[in-house]
């Protein structure tokens, strides 16, 4: 009897050191799997964002011989999360959800997106197409589009409203899901005006567009990292952007040429000042949330 009560003691024990030896290999198997994932900040809807940078995927995977995969997320809010807590290990991001992410999680920028004047900077500009406004004064009572939590779509332009004494008060704010949904709106008549990056005005080509006000520089967008990453994995990913070199090398162009226009012209590392211009942006942030 005390031997069968001894052996079915022994069997509970095996038990548990094995369920606890699976569970901690599963997690074992999604560390490692989240380790190789990247994910961008949702400025275009999902489909269109698994267009464009599934080529980047592809050349990670080629180039670094690991297992990148992408995964989206339905919000800046909640990108932001993920990579702070490590489900991804590296994101896209505009300038004011990076220094957002900085604030919380101490994000680090492994490479910054190159424009494709060679520069390290973008604009936000605010768009109309209706002949009778020609100032930002005559936007009062105005239905304008926006992307909210953009930098480029939200934050600039109402920071541009504001310094024009208009708030949010003296507006029609109507938020879209990404940045063609706003373009989109305002060239079917849904807005009066918009905000958005000049990037997206300037790639319209509509003839009928006027801008009323352009922005000072921002920083472009980068690739950050999660705080949880491995170094090893960080200079892995680092290494892969920074060897491209489409303004140079004519194959690397032609590699690029499909890819999404925020990074086919290839990355560099950040200037010393580039953090602390990104973060500069989190006062404006807190300005334009703030206002009425």
């Amino acid at each position: 009897m005390q031997q069968t009560v001894y052996t079915g003691i022994i069997l509970i024990c095996l038990c548990i050191f094995s369920g606890t030896a699976a569970a901690a290999q599963g997690q074992a198997k999604h560390a490692q799997a989240s380790e190789y994932t990247i994910t961008i900040i949702p400025y275009y809807g999902p489909e269109k964002l698994w267009a464009k940078f599934s080529p980047l995927v592809e050349y990670l995977q080629q180039t670094t011989k690991k297992p990148w995969e992408l995964k989206l997320y339905r919000s800046y809010d909640a990108t932001i999360n993920a990579l702070c807590a490590g489900e991804v290990s590296f994101a896209l991001l505009g300038p004011v959800p990076l220094a957002r992410g900085i604030e919380r999680c101490d994000l680090e920028i492994s490479a910054v997106a190159v424009a494709i004047d060679g520069s390290l900077f973008y604009r936000s500009v605010i768009v109309t197409m209706d002949p009778a406004i020609s100032s930002l004064s005559q936007l009062r009572g105005i239905k304008i589009g926006m992307f909210r939590g953009s930098t480029a779509a939200h934050i600039i332009p109402f920071k541009m409203l504001l310094d024009e004494g208009i708030y949010r008060s003296d507006i029609r704010p109507v938020f879209f899901e990404d940045h063609d949904r706003v373009m989109n709106a305002l060239l079917d008549g849904e807005v009066a005006a918009a905000g958005v990056k000049d990037s997206v005005y300037k790639r319209s080509g509509d003839t009928r567009l006027r801008v009323l006000k352009t922005s000072e520089p921002l920083p472009n967008y980068v690739f950050a990292a999660s705080p949880k990453l491995r170094n090893q994995t960080k200079a892995l990913f680092a290494d892969a952007l920074l060897r491209l070199k489409p303004q140079k090398n004519l194959d690397h162009r032609r590699l690029m040429l499909d890819w999404d226009d925020e990074i086919k012209n290839g990355f560099v590392l950040p200037p010393a000042s580039y953090r602390s211009s990104v973060m500069e942006l989190l006062d404006i942030y807190r300005e334009v949330m703030d206002a009425k």
